[in-house]
């Protein structure tokens, strides 16, 4: 650990109070002068030399004096007059130049901490490194993980004014609650400015990079500048970033593995829509486990339940959903076998409301209902029609991912007037599992939109079309939303004119676009930012859950599913939850909680609106309708029923 100096610390008090502004200046002024009276107030009183009959009474002339309010001493002869006037002139003439003196000296250091060039003394803190699109939500969401860790620190570097940076977090974050968020101007490429940010005692480093930076190279620049400083601590980093471009990604890993957790932006985030697409809802129950204001993914020794089975230990929680084990070898097991023995030194990985909520429950066996069980297949699988409204260059990633989710003889029709659509489109190898057709059109025309086979489709997805140049200008984040709520708006009264059943899954670019258009229908919105904001915060908060969201969203491995109550248990009479969840091991998945569609009628005679409920207590009892959803880890290539 890191130790600074008595006087170090000292300054950097005293500098974090001059950067307040005149405000702080003149609490050290009026502290400077009051120290100066009272001690030689006590000095003059304590040698007798004063002739005041009170230590008090000495103490309130110095400080009259002080300001200026009292009478110099004039008595006696006309030379003696002439000496004290040239001793008070003299007196003015020196005071007004150290006052000067000081006045610029002063200056100097409140411009200095202006631009945020003073070094930090922090440790334990979580460092920002660049500034982009995805920055202030990744505040917000760690503001809300400290909220429990007074005098919590985030320190951010950027190449932007300190100023500009604290009046925009002021103004969309607001109250910060025990955080303190500190602003420093600086290039985090370099390694002298990384210095300013404390960055060998941080918890965690976020590297952000620079706007517009498609090509990650600012991450890379600033990640070795971390890494190769001569200057740099001896424990290992945790560093985060997101980076677009795969050919960077695979170079920042090789620069250091073990201390470097990189997110793929395009590939995370359309594993993530090819799931949703398929699944209403699934939206939600994602932003659930990746924000701070919910259920999360915890880990925990237990060592109680050292030689127990998987399903023995999901059955031990009555409030913590267990989804697998975190091995002593660093395995993760998300929805392992359910005969698979916690060992020791084994953490259980749990979806809880905190750290401190994941307790063994206190009863040995819960009560298990075996006649609401329901032991009956299910049911065949049912090839998807999909109509694909935009793209863009991670469109064709998006387009093998719903391959990997949908059942064979599936088709997607792709409705584009992107300059390589058709291109890729007819480059694509269509196999039992999916076929591709091209359609040129503009989406965003409703006319258009009307000629398409809607009435055959099941599920409709809006992507942004990222190579549309009006004017030979890049179009923004608002115009590209823009033209997906124009698409979205029409597909709605497309699908409300003919009653149509389709599901409707939208990317946004910008989170306060998709507040806009939000409704009760069954819609989904992917917030691209706004995700991998979230995974940002989260694995800078515990490094292992790169992994474990790396395979939730991963089609090749155990993946969240909402599917039929009704393939579980008995609907329209009541059922404890632990009953729901015995039914879901013994078909070798996990439930992770439910999803209400209208009202839902609990035990309590209490009604619950639509709603997705992440980690239910086991012990409460449901009447559920055949409506509601199950979410439910699972390893499962069979998405008809979802």
């Amino acid at each position: 650990m890191f130790n600074s100096k008595l006087s170090e610390r000292i300054r950097y008090f005293f500098d974090n109070t001059l950067s307040k502004g005149p405000m702080g200046l003149l609490v050290w002024l009026g502290l400077f002068v009051s120290v100066v009276i009272i001690l030689a107030s006590i000095f003059v009183w304590t040698t007798g030399v004063s002739s005041k009959d009170s230590l008090f009474e000495q103490i309130f002339i110095y400080l009259i004096s002080s300001l200026g309010a009292a009478d110099a001493e004039t008595d006696g002869s006309w030379l003696f007059r002439f000496v004290s006037m040239f001793v008070i002139f003299s007196g003015i003439f020196v005071m007004g130049a150290l006052i000067s003196i000081l006045t610029t000296a002063v200056d100097a250091r409140l411009e200095k901490l202006r631009r945020g060039r003073s070094h930090m003394i922090e440790t334990g803190h979580t460092v920002i490194l660049g500034w982009s699109d995805e920055i202030l939500i990744l505040i917000k969401e760690l503001v809300i993980a400290n909220e429990n860790h007074p005098n919590s620190c985030i320190a951010i570097l950027a190449d932007k004014d300190k100023v500009e940076m604290e009046d925009k977090i002021h103004e969309v974050i607001g109250r910060q609650g025990q955080t303190r968020i500190v602003c420093r101007s600086g290039n985090p490429m370099a390694m002298l400015d990384l210095k300013i940010i404390s960055i060998n005692t941080a918890k965690s480093i976020i590297v952000l990079g620079i706007q517009d930076d498609d090509s990650g190279l600012a991450i890379m620049k600033t990640v070795l500048a971390i890494i190769n400083n001569p200057n740099r601590r001896f424990e290992p980093y945790h560093i985060v970033a997101a980076i677009n471009n795969p050919k960077i990604l695979d170079s920042i890993k090789l620069i250091s593995e073990d201390e470097i957790e990189v997110i793929n932006k395009g590939e995370f985030i359309t594993k993530i829509e090819a799931q949703t697409l398929l699944q209403s809802g699934l939206s939600l129950v994602i932003i659930d486990l990746l924000d701070f204001d919910g259920e999360e993914i915890y880990f925990k020794k237990q060592p109680e339940l050292i030689g127990k089975s998987y399903k023995e230990v999901i059955l031990s929680y009555d409030t913590s959903a267990i989804i697998g084990f975190y091995t002593n070898n660093g395995k993760i097991l998300l929805n392992p076998p359910s005969d698979t023995l916690f060992g020791e030194g084994d953490q259980v990985i749990a979806v809880s409301h905190d750290d401190d909520t994941i307790i063994l429950s206190d009863q040995k066996h819960p009560v298990i209902d075996e006649s609401a069980i329901c032991q009956e297949a299910p049911k065949a699988s049912i090839s998807k029609n999909i109509l694909m409204l935009g793209w863009n260059d991670q469109s064709l990633a998006l387009v093998n991912h719903i391959s990997d989710n949908t059942p064979n003889g599936s088709k997607i029709i792709v409705a584009a007037g992107c300059s390589d659509s058709l291109v890729q489109v007819e480059k694509f190898t269509s196999g039992l599992s999916l076929t591709l057709e091209h359609i040129a059109i503009d989406p965003t025309e409703r006319s258009q939109l009307e000629g398409l086979p809607f009435n055959n489709i099941d599920h409709v997805v809006i992507l942004p079309c990222y190579d549309v140049v009006p004017n030979a200008k890049p179009l923004t984040i608002n115009q590209l939303d823009a033209s997906t709520l124009v698409t979205l708006l029409n597909v709605r009264r497309i699908r409300q004119k003919g009653g149509l059943p389709l599901t409707i899954t939208s990317e946004i670019l910008d989170t306060e676009n998709r507040t806009l258009i939000e409704t009760k229908d069954n819609d989904d919105f992917v917030v691209s930012d706004h995700l991998i904001s979230l995974a940002l915060a989260q694995i800078s908060e515990n490094k292992s859950l790169g992994p474990i969201f790396n395979s939730l969203f991963d089609p090749h491995g155990n993946e969240i599913y909402l599917k039929p109550v009704e393939n579980y248990v008995k609907i329209d009479q009541p059922v404890s939850f632990y009953t729901l969840v015995e039914a879901a091991l013994r078909k070798n998945e996990t439930v992770i909680g439910y999803r209400c569609k209208a009202t839902n009628k609990l035990k309590d005679d209490a009604y619950k609106e639509y709603d997705i409920v992440l980690n239910p207590d086991k012990r409460s009892v449901f009447e559920f309708s055949i409506e509601d959803k199950i979410i439910v880890l699972a390893d499962d290539e069979d998405t008809s029923n979802n």
